[in-house]
């Protein structure tokens, strides 16, 4: 019942601050990092920070850290594409509205903050390029981590997370992709840049190089013991050229394990009501699960 009354109260907070603050397109500079947000943006960020993870202790965990800072998400409404913005490519901040991928990420840098005890509004700012991009350097489109296997590839190689599906993962995954250069007109800055197209043309070939494992649906429940609360959870595609198609976070109820996830389907962020088995069991374009664990 507190949590749910902190959420609550973090919403309203958050609610009566977006029709006086800045508009989404204006942005600022932290370091050397462009970014578009709003004051709702910040509020939000330090209230969870202050009020959610400032009060777990110093050795708290980091799974806990990520399932606490998720919580504090219940009820954000789903809103997808809000990285396509007019401009450069930069920051953009939405914590007021989210998709399955930049909740995730939101979640994570500020997990990572906390547990790293850097808790200002720029150090997550700084911690989200570092999710975001490739190497955590801003330098075009191309530079975003639009393929979640590469998001976990290049998050894995700086440390951030351990990709723990290729150790326990039952199945070899087809990492193949090229849904994008092969449907151009469906992203803006593919559609005006065709040389943003060739860049993803080469990124493709060496996502398409990947190993990687994953944990059939028909596993779920038998290798839920190896799985912890806020460990990311991304559903395998064998839809051509993609390779994930969505994405959030491991929570258990009792022993069953569910998913907390931005859902297109209810329009906001929340908890599967069935456990994650039984919510993929009648996919057909789902064979599995990636599972990894963001690293202290």
């Amino acid at each position: 019942m507190i949590r749910l009354v902190l959420i609550i109260t973090l919403l309203v907070l958050v609610s009566c601050q977006q029709g006086s603050g800045p508009d989404r397109n204006g942005g600022i500079t932290v370091s050397h990092i462009p970014v578009t947000a709003t004051q709702g943006d910040s509020l939000f960020f330090e209230e969870v920070m202050r009020k959610v993870l400032g009060d777990l202790a110093p050795a708290a965990e980091i799974n806990q850290r990520i399932t606490d800072a998720g919580l504090a998400f219940l009820g954000t409404p789903y809103v997808a594409s809000t990285l396509e913005v007019e401009g450069d490519e930069h920051l953009v901040m939405n914590l007021l509205g989210v998709d399955c991928t930049t909740f995730v990420e939101y979640v994570t840098a500020m997990a990572l903050c906390s547990a790293r005890e850097r808790t200002g509004f720029d150090d997550f700012v700084l911690q989200l390029a570092e999710l975001r991009y490739r190497g955590g350097i801003i330098d075009g489109y191309p530079s975003r981590l639009h393929y979640f296997t590469e998001w976990l590839k290049d998050n894995e190689k700086q440390g951030y997370i351990e990709i723990i599906s290729n150790e326990i993962g039952n199945r070899i995954m087809d990492t193949g992709v090229g849904f994008m250069t092969a449907n151009p007109h469906l992203y803006r800055q593919l559609e005006e840049e065709p040389a943003y197209v060739e860049a993803m043309a080469e990124i493709e070939k060496e996502i398409s190089a990947f190993g990687m494992s994953y944990i059939s649906k028909d596993m779920i429940d038998e290798m839920a013991t190896l799985i912890k609360d806020g460990d990311i959870i991304a559903f395998v595609s064998s839809i051509g050229g993609l390779d994930v198609s969505h994405t959030g976070l491991a929570v258990f109820s009792g022993e069953r394990l569910h998913l907390l996830h931005a859902s297109s389907r209810s329009q906001e962020v929340e908890i599967t009501s069935a456990p994650l088995s039984e919510y993929l069991a009648d996919s057909r374009t789902i064979p599995g699960i990636i599972v990894a664990r963001v690293m202290p």
